[in-house]
């Protein structure tokens, strides 16, 4: 969507930019409600970033955003043609 939207060029960028302003907006959300509500809340969410594997750094869990994929038919073409024959296999 975004690359339709911004172009490859941008897209990875203008994803970054939206994710960091809706992460804003939560900051702030979460500093309207009870502050008791608030840290049950909280501390229920880096309960289950544990329990999805997330060890260490931010507690809510990070963005990993991949590379753009600007010519999608052609990397799809090219990934069923990489797979080995021992997946295809069952």
């Amino acid at each position: 969507m975004f690359v339709s939207a911004y172009g490859a060029s941008v897209a990875s960028t203008m994803l970054a930019k939206t994710i960091t302003e809706a992460e804003e907006r939560y900051e702030h959300l979460l500093t309207m409600l009870d502050p008791q509500l608030s840290l049950n809340y909280q501390r229920r969410c880096e309960e289950a970033t544990k329990e999805g594997g997330k060890k260490s750094g931010n507690s809510f869990g990070t963005w990993n955003i991949p590379s753009v994929i600007a010519d999608e038919d052609s990397y799809r073409i090219n990934f069923s043609n990489s797979k080995s024959p021992m997946l295809s296999q069952n």
